[in-house]
């Protein structure tokens, strides 16, 4: 139920969730680390995909499961380059190797709010939104559901992919 007594429905119109995820990652990335990110132009959701996806070279893959108000997966994907240069902004550029490493949480953390922005402006304020801890993807580790949509953006010049897969857990 959202704070109107309405249910919520069971599958998320595509468009408007593209739209409120978008906003929401522009958002965080430029409050938390300074980075300007926009949509792509010409991409499309899943069902259209784009005809060249970015390089994501060395990438970073992070993903949140939402148990409430709906079950979804939302992730993103980035390029160590873009990793990179989120740490050096939180933790200036006299981080060594070993320090970065240890350093990635602040990813997992942005997720975390991306993920929590993109629920309450999607079903509204005062939703019940339930989320996993925010993790790392690791070997070819698939999503477990089916794409709703799949987002490339710009992030300064390096790309990051936005993508949104219905899931179904077990409890």
């Amino acid at each position: 139920m959202n704070d109107g007594g309405k249910p919520v429905n069971d599958a998320f119109n595509p468009d408007r969730a593209e739209k409120i995820l978008v906003d929401s990652i522009t958002s965080v990335f430029a409050d938390m680390a300074f980075i300007d990110v926009e949509r792509k132009a010409g991409t499309q959701s899943i069902e259209e995909p784009a005809k060249c996806a970015p390089s994501f070279e060395n990438e970073r893959r992070t993903a949140i499961d939402v148990l409430s108000p709906l079950s979804c997966r939302i992730e993103l994907k980035i390029n160590k380059p873009l990793r990179d240069r989120v740490i050096e902004t939180l933790f200036g550029d006299s981080i060594d190797q070993e320090q970065k490493k240890a350093a990635e949480d602040p990813l997992l953390e942005m997720l975390n709010i991306i993920a929590g922005s993109f629920l309450s402006s999607y079903f509204g304020s005062g939703t019940n939104i339930q989320l996993e801890l925010p993790r790392y993807l690791y070997f070819g580790e698939v999503s477990p559901g089916q794409s709703v949509s799949s987002i490339l953006m710009d992030a300064e010049g390096e790309p990051l992919e936005a993508i949104i897969s219905s899931v179904r857990y077990r409890y």
